[in-house]
This record gives C-alpha cells, sequence and structure tokens, in this order.
C-alpha cells in the first residue's frame, strides 16, 4: 500500500526533511519525493509562501486480500435476502455531493478582476501597517473597480492614519501601490478611504475652487492656492473647466507645487497708489479785472528797478 506524506519548510531541503520524518518510512525504503510548490518570497515579510513537498513509499502491503472477503459476504447476503435491494440508493448520496462542488466554484465566478491582483495581499498589507500605527479595532475591506484597488478603513481613530492634511494617508497609499506593483508585477492604481476623508475633502476643495473663481472674476486678479499634493490639484483643474473665463495651472516643484487661477482674458494691470493717474484736467483761466491799470501807464511806478554802485 502507498504511503504519503506532504511537509513544509523555507527552502526545498527543509520541507523534504519534514515529509520524510512526518511519513516514519524506514531507512530501506524506496521513497519518492515530488516538489508540490517552490517556495516564495515576498515583500518586507508579506506574501511569502512556503515550499510543499510530498514524499510516499510502498509497504508491501497487498490492498486485494482483504477486499475479497467483504464481497463474498455481500453476495451471500444478497442470495440470503433479496429483499434488501433499495440500498441502491446510493446514486442519491452522489447527488447530493454535487452541490458541494458547485459551491466551491462559485467565488471562481465572482471574481471580476484579474489574477494577477491580489486584494488579500493588500488587505494584509495595510492591516500590518494600521497595526504600527496601534490601532487595534480596524476593519478593512478591499475591492477593484476600473483599474482601482479601494481599500476602506474603519476605525475609531482616524486622525492617525490621515495626518496634517492628509500627509500620512498620502505616503500609506504611495507605499501600498507599490508594494501592488511589485506583487502584481505591473501598475496598480490603489486609493484608501478612511472615515470618508477623500470624498469630504474633494467636496471642501471644490467649494474652495467656485469661491476663489468667483474673485477671480469680479477683480481680474489672479490667485494662488496653498501647496497641494497632485490628488488634490486635480480636484481643482477639474471643477475650474466647468467654469467660464477663469483658467487655472500648476507652479512650482515638489513639495511647493500648487494651483493658480488666472481670468482668461489676461490680470489686470495694478494701480500704482495714484501717481499715474492720467493728464490733469485743463485749468479755466481767470477772468481779466476792468479796473487794472497796466503797469506801463502808471506813473507812481519807477521804470527801472534801484541800481546799487559798488564804490569799491
Amino acid at each position: 500500500m502507498i504511503k504519503e506524506f506532504i511537509g513544509t519548510g523555507k527552502t526545498v531541503e527543509e520541507a523534504t526533511s519534514a515529509a520524510k520524518a512526518g511519513l516514519g518510512a524506514p531507512d530501506s525504503a524506496d521513497v519518492k519525493v515530488e516538489i508540490v510548490e517552490m517556495p516564495k518570497k515576498g515583500f518586507l515579510g508579506l506574501g511569502s509562501k512556503p515550499a510543499q513537498v510530498k514524499v510516499s513509499y510502498d509497504d508491501g502491503v497487498k490492498e486485494s486480500a482483504p477486499k475479497k472477503k467483504p464481497s463474498k459476504q455481500k453476495t451471500e447476503a444478497k442470495k440470503q435476502q433479496p429483499q434488501q435491494k433499495p440500498a441502491k440508493k446510493a446514486p442519491v448520496k452522489k447527488e447530493t455531493q454535487k452541490p458541494a462542488k458547485q459551491e466551491v466554484k462559485e467565488p471562481k465566478k465572482e471574481r471580476d478582476y484579474p489574477e494577477s491582483v491580489d486584494l488579500e495581499y493588500a488587505k494584509s498589507y495595510f492591516g500590518e501597517i494600521v497595526k504600527g500605527l496601534e490601532i487595534t479595532d480596524a476593519k478593512i475591506d478591499a475591492e477593484y473597480s476600473e483599474g482601482v484597488v479601494t481599500l476602506t478603513l474603519e476605525c475609531d481613530d482616524y486622525g492617525i492614519v490621515i495626518g496634517r492634511r492628509g500627509e500620512t494617508l498620502d505616503s500609506i497609499q504611495y507605499l501600498l501601490s507599490l508594494a501592488m506593483k511589485k506583487s502584481s508585477n505591473g501598475y496598480v492604481r490603489v486609493a484608501i478611504n478612511v472615515g470618508n476623508y477623500r470624498e469630504k475633502r474633494t467636496e471642501t476643495l471644490k467649494h474652495l475652487a467656485a469661491k476663489n473663481a468667483a474673485y477671480v472674476l469680479k477683480t481680474g486678479r489672479r490667485h494662488t492656492f496653498e501647496p497641494m499634493n497632485p490628488y488634490e490639484r486635480r480636484i481643482i483643474h477639474t471643477a475650474i473647466q466647468e467654469i467660464d473665463g477663469v483658467e487655472s495651472r500648476s507652479v512650482g516643484y515638489n513639495q511647493d507645487r500648487r494651483v493658480v487661477l488666472e481670468p482668461t482674458g489676461g490680470v489686470k494691470p495694478h494701480s500704482n497708489g495714484g501717481y499715474r493717474r492720467g493728464p490733469r484736467p485743463a485749468q479755466r483761466a481767470a477772468a481779466p479785472d476792468p479796473n487794472r491799470v497796466p503797469k506801463a501807464d502808471r506813473t507812481d511806478v519807477p521804470k527801472f528797478g534801484k541800481i546799487e554802485v559798488n564804490k569799491d
């Protein structure tokens, strides 16, 4: 009779040693070794799989001898008790086993995302980060839709995961994107939703875009937002595209990159504090005095001024 045992280990050698120890075959037995699965290294300690090795040997015990006795007893029992034909209801048991096979196949039909995308790996990776933040009551769900893996986190303290202006959340999302890219051997977009922070932040940014666009249209001046990450800048640009008369562009580099709003027709020039207000209006000449006597006709006024002579 063939006896077999499957062992696991970090390497094929360790798995083979564990399998032989579990099989308990004598030293003289001809043990066959079959590698079931090669070991797989994970990323940052996650997603690793051990090696699996199956060992087997023939102990020399024949299985045909004990099987003949029950067959004789069954034939004698059939002769003595011919009325026991209803025992042929074994096919009914087979019918009851069919639904079990269908239930196993149902989850495969529900998988509507590529085989390369491992949602369980994404959940476990995100879970390890959350544990590192000392959050013990976290509940993580993962779903795939339109090329995006969305992870939803529910816990009591969202502030630790979100951070200042979502900086911590953006960093975690970036790490997950790198991990999923390496796991799936391709680019996978990852989005993390914590306490509906993304939805609330999106509504806030749309409101700011509309408010400052109204200011630009009214004053004809430029408005510059505070530095934002690419996700938030994209929301501002999308909102401004729906407003006529205002255009947006990004300026700056790295962490200082921000969005600027300007009128479509150009920015109005600034005034210089009233120094250049244009030409002054012409002054009206005073009306002549009819009683005024010309200086040339007056006798009380000398024609020449006083002249002093220096005698030195």
